[in-house]
């Protein structure tokens, strides 16, 4: 297992990924980056897409899916990654419950989708946003919750940034999911409570003590995300991925 890998979700550059995807991947791969994780094919078959990944020396960390997709496309979006190299897919989002009962029932959901992936010889992950991180009603948060289930059946991708917004320590996160989070979200902001998204290292977010923390506990992927981007995308995403190589010690 190799750790500190560094990767770009594409939902960053979603934009250009839809205008032109193979070009997109291809100034990924040029700026450095280790790998990418997908959210959308764009059009394209797997196989065209997989094609392109293996040329420009690329890496799948994995897929991003939403709740309804993974409840009912599941068998095509296993045979997808299949074709793709890599058998990691994550829930990208549920809606932010606003109640015990909602997010009793929400876990109770991704149970399912878990066991399910499961039996399609998956590895089924849970992207956290703001929400999932709080007590609920004075109880255990949705990652409490679903941090209940088997290690086999589910793994974290810990969005630190999000964690962050939350009022959470990342690294004491990172800690408590120990072995059950090898792939991180890198996500910076100006400040809480602002939803100003920023390159990794311009805002808030504490990485040089957040992002060394997640080598040492065996972190495979950092991947940088940037919800929103003012100017020019890969002059960010190029930011970003020197930020992060240069808190966890590696030089281009």
């Amino acid at each position: 297992m190799t750790t500190g890998r560094v990767g770009l979700m594409l939902y960053t550059i979603r934009e250009d990924c839809a205008r032109d995807f193979e070009s997109s991947l291809r100034t990924v791969a040029e700026l450095g980056y280790d790998g990418v994780e997908l959210f959308d094919l764009h059009g394209h078959d797997a196989a065209t897409v997989r094609g392109w990944l293996d040329d420009l020396g690329l890496a799948v960390a994995g897929r991003h899916a939403g709740l309804a997709a993974l409840e009912d496309e599941l068998p095509a979006l296993a045979a997808e990654l299949r074709t793709l190299g890599s058998d990691r897919i994550v829930l990208s989002w549920i809606d932010p419950p606003q109640s015990a009962a909602e997010g009793r029932a929400a876990c109770e959901r991704i149970e399912a989708v878990a066991r399910n992936a499961h039996d399609h010889e998956l590895r089924f992950g849970f992207h956290n946003h703001w929400s999932e991180v709080p007590p609920l009603d004075g109880g255990d948060s949705v990652l409490e919750q679903l941090r209940r289930l088997p290690p086999e059946l589910l793994w974290f991708e810990l969005d630190l940034g999000w964690a962050w917004e939350a009022e959470a320590d990342p690294v004491d996160l990172l800690q408590r999911m120990r072995d059950r989070s090898p792939v991180i979200h890198v996500k910076d902001l100006r400040a809480r409570g602002t939803r100003e998204y920023c390159p990794v290292g311009d805002g808030a977010v504490d990485y040089e003590r957040a992002l060394p923390a997640a080598v040492e506990l065996g972190v495979e992927w950092l991947l940088v995300e940037q919800d929103e981007i003012e100017g020019e995308p890969f002059a960010a995403v190029a930011r970003s991925l020197a930020a992060v190589r240069g808190a966890i010690g590696v030089t281009a």
